[in-house]
């Protein structure tokens, strides 16, 4: 499938050493400290890719509205909440008009409740002009859901569990739903869908982008969702190497692709599971400038521009 016509410019968002606690992790050996801070960099690194997100039945009058979207965070270690705190701040900069989570904040229990607390204060600091929309990943059923939605509604996410709420925004409505994690078994798209209307624009958030396959008969104006950490390793002209993980297909492990009459997208997230390597598939934070999906059939021809990459100051 072709994408969407987009404009998206990437830079990276800003790093600060993490805070190594009281028996922590041990600096390698000085003969490999080079390579540690290769390697350090590739899942460090986060870029800010900017995107103009086409959304089916968006209302002329929020044409250009600013969204933001960090997802899988698996926040096991200092170093991930050191990421996901300079996330927030990089966000912040954008000043959104929402923020969107789209799941797997821990990888496991014993790691959320070692870090519940600090992830809470951290996105805590979001502050977007309408407000910050929360979903759970598989990773958060595993740990525990209900632990994890207490601490995002603590820190002032409202948590969309096949669910939705209906936003006014610039004098119209967009309806944000939220179906919940499809690995789980948990997904519901017609309870989420409960209540829109047929002519409501709706942003979906679907931690896993085959939940398309269920609700594509609801018609989602746009579905954003993350899972697939970019497909992790990614080759030149080739894509990601992962095949067995999305039933949707490989070119859905990353960016804008359209689906039938509206766009997924893919954002590579946060952090890292199991094993902790990235090649060329960076950590994301999503910015988003919502346009109207022009009619048409099949995607538009696409421009993509990127700029060059800066690093922020911490």
């Amino acid at each position: 499938m072709s994408t969407a016509s987009l404009k998206i410019s990437e830079a990276p968002a800003e790093e600060s050493r993490p805070r190594r606690r009281q028996g922590g992790p041990r600096k390698p050996p000085i003969p490999l400290r080079p390579l540690h801070r290769m390697w350090r960099r590739t899942i460090d690194a986060v870029e800010v890719v900017r995107v103009d997100l086409p959304v089916r039945g968006l209302a002329a009058g929020l044409n250009g509205i600013v969204a933001c979207q960090i997802s899988d965070f698996h926040v096991d270690r200092d170093e991930d909440l050191a990421r996901l705190q300079n996330a927030v701040r990089t966000i912040n900069r954008e000043s959104p008009d929402f923020v969107f989570l789209t799941g797997d904040y821990f990888s496991g229990p014993d790691t959320m409740r070692r870090y519940l607390g600090e992830f809470e204060r951290a996105l805590a600091g979001l502050a977007p002009k309408v407000g910050v929309f929360a979903i759970a990943g598989n990773h958060d059923h595993w740990s525990s859901f209900g632990t994890i939605a207490q601490a995002l509604r603590d820190a002032g996410a409202r948590v969309l569990a096949n669910a939705n709420e209906r936003v006014a925004i610039r004098g119209e409505e967009v309806v944000i739903v939220g179906i919940d994690d499809l690995w789980s078994r948990r997904a519901e798209p017609s309870r989420a869908f409960a209540g829109v209307r047929p002519d409501d624009c709706t942003i979906v958030l679907a931690h896993n982008p085959d939940t398309a396959l269920y609700a594509r008969h609801l018609g989602p104006g746009v579905m954003l969702s993350g899972h697939t950490h970019g497909g992790v390793v990614r080759i030149p002209f080739y894509g990601s190497l992962i095949r067995s993980v999305l039933r949707i297909g490989k070119e859905y492990y990353a960016g804008l692709n359209r689906y039938g009459d509206f766009y997924i997208y893919t954002n590579r997230g946060l952090g890292t599971f199991w094993v902790r390597i990235r090649i060329n598939c960076r950590p994301e934070i999503s910015r988003f400038r919502l346009v109207p999906l022009a009619d048409g059939g099949g995607a538009a021809s696409a421009k993509t521009k990127r700029r060059r990459r800066k690093r922020n100051p911490a």
